[in-house]
C-alpha cells in the first residue's frame, strides 16, 4: 500500500489528480491489448482489496467470496453502508468491468474486419476512448481506495 503524506486525512481535487497522473505513467508505452490486460489486471486487484475490506470491517468469511463478482462486492459494501461516493465510483468501475471483459474486444475485432480498408493506420476508435476511460476511473478509485485506507476514512 502506498505510503500517503497528507497529515490532515483530507485530501484535495489537485492531489488526486496529481497522484492519478502518476499512476497513469505505466500505460505511456502499452499498446491496446496491453492496456485491456492491466485494467483487467488491476481490477482483479481492487476486487481482492474490496474482499478484504468485507473480511476485516464487516466480519464476512474471505472463502465465501471466492467466486464472488465485482458487482455482487459492491452490492454487499452498499448493504453494510459502504461511504455513498466509493459506491458511486465504484458502480462506475463494475459497469466499465463488465463491458470490457465480456464486449469491448469482440466490439474492437468487428469493428476491424467489418472496416479493416477504411480505418487509418493511428485510429483512436470508440472501443480504446472507453477503454480509457475506464483506466482513469480505475486509477482514481484505486488511489482512493488506499488512501482511504491508510487514514480510516470508511
Amino acid at each position: 500500500m502506498k505510503q500517503f503524506s497528507n497529515k490532515k486525512q483530507e485530501l484535495s481535487s489537485e492531489q488526486i489528480k496529481e497522484y492519478v497522473l502518476q499512476r497513469l505513467e505505466k500505460y505511456k508505452n502499452l499498446n491496446f491489448f496491453e492496456e485491456y490486460a492491466m485494467f483487467m489486471g488491476l481490477a482483479q486487484i481492487l476486487e481482492f482489496g474490496l474482499k478484504k475490506l468485507l473480511e476485516e470491517n464487516y466480519g464476512y468469511e474471505l472463502e465465501s467470496m471466492d467466486k464472488w463478482t465485482l458487482g455482487k462486492i459492491k452490492v454487499e459494501l452498499e448493504r453494510n453502508g459502504l461511504r455513498p461516493d466509493f459506491i458511486d465510483l465504484l458502480k462506475s468501475i463494475v459497469d466499465y468491468r463488465n463491458y470490457i471483459a465480456h464486449e469491448l474486444l469482440s466490439n474492437n475485432a468487428l469493428m476491424k474486419v467489418l472496416y479493416n480498408k477504411l480505418i487509418p493506420e493511428n485510429h483512436y476508435s470508440k472501443e480504446h476512448r472507453v477503454l480509457h476511460k475506464a483506466i482513469y476511473e480505475l486509477e482514481q478509485l484505486i488511489f482512493l481506495f488506499d488512501w482511504t485506507n491508510e487514514n480510516n476514512g470508511w
